[in-house]
C-alpha cells in the first residue's frame, strides 16, 4: 500500500474499502483483482487500515466502462498505461465519457459482413483493419480536442464532469454523422479521380 500523509487524511474524499465498494457498485474481490492486476493503484495506508480516493473511484469505473466496450484485461491494462500518473480524476472521466454508447446495438462485424457479400477474407480483414486503424486515430484526437478545449470551456462556466458526460453523447450522434459525410465526399471524389484517369487520353 502506499503511505497516507496527514493532508490526505484530512480530505472528506478518502474512503474505507467498503465505502469505496458500495459507491462504484464492486465486490471486495473485484477490487482487490484490479488492483493486484495493476489497473487501479494500490489505497493509502494509515496503520493497517487502506484508504481510497477519488482517483480509485474514477479509474475503476472506467475499468468496468472498458470491460463493458468489450475490452479484455490485456486491453483494458494498455488503456490505462497511457493515461499519465498524474492524471486527475476529472482528467479520468474525460475518458469514460468518451466511451459514452452512442445508440444500442451498434456492434458491427465488418470482417464478417463483407464476407456475407462475397469479398475474399484477407480482403474483409484489410478493410476492418483500416476502419479500426483510422477510427482509433480519429477517437484519440477528438478526445484530445474535448480534453483540451471543450472540458476547460465547460468547467470555466461552471459546469461538472456529468455537464461534459452529457454534451459528448450529445455531440457524438453529431460526430457520425460528420465522419459519414466526410467518407461520402472522399470516396466520391476517388471515384471521380479513378474515372478520369481511366477516361484520360492515353499518350
Amino acid at each position: 500500500m502506499t503511505s497516507v500523509t496527514p493532508e490526505a487524511l484530512d480530505q472528506p474524499a478518502l474512503l474505507t474499502l467498503d465505502e469505496l465498494t458500495e459507491r462504484v457498485d464492486m465486490s471486495v474481490r473485484n477490487v482487490r483483482f484490479y488492483t493486484s492486476k495493476g489497473l487501479v493503484p494500490p489505497p493509502f495506508r494509515q496503520g493497517r487500515s487502506g484508504y481510497y480516493s477519488a482517483d480509485h473511484v474514477a479509474r475503476l469505473e472506467l475499468v468496468r466502462a472498458l470491460q463493458d466496450h468489450g475490452f479484455t484485461l490485456s486491453a483494458i491494462k494498455g488503456y490505462l498505461d497511457r493515461i499519465p500518473a498524474d492524471a486527475t480524476p476529472s482528467d479520468i472521466a474525460l475518458h469514460l465519457s468518451l466511451l459514452a454508447p452512442l445508440t444500442a446495438d451498434r456492434d458491427v462485424d465488418v470482417a464478417e459482413g463483407l464476407a456475407a457479400l462475397g469479398v475474399a477474407p484477407e480482403a474483409a480483414a484489410a478493410v476492418a483493419e483500416v476502419y479500426a486503424r483510422h477510427g482509433q486515430q480519429v477517437a484519440d484526437e477528438l478526445s484530445e480536442i474535448v480534453r483540451t478545449h471543450v472540458w476547460p470551456a465547460v468547467r470555466d462556466a461552471g459546469g461538472s464532469v456529468e455537464d461534459l458526460h452529457l454534451l459528448v453523447r450529445r455531440l457524438k450522434p453529431l460526430t457520425i454523422a460528420g465522419l459519414v459525410t466526410a467518407y461520402e465526399q472522399a470516396m466520391d471524389a476517388s471515384a471521380d479521380s479513378y474515372e478520369r484517369r481511366g477516361t484520360s487520353p492515353r499518350t
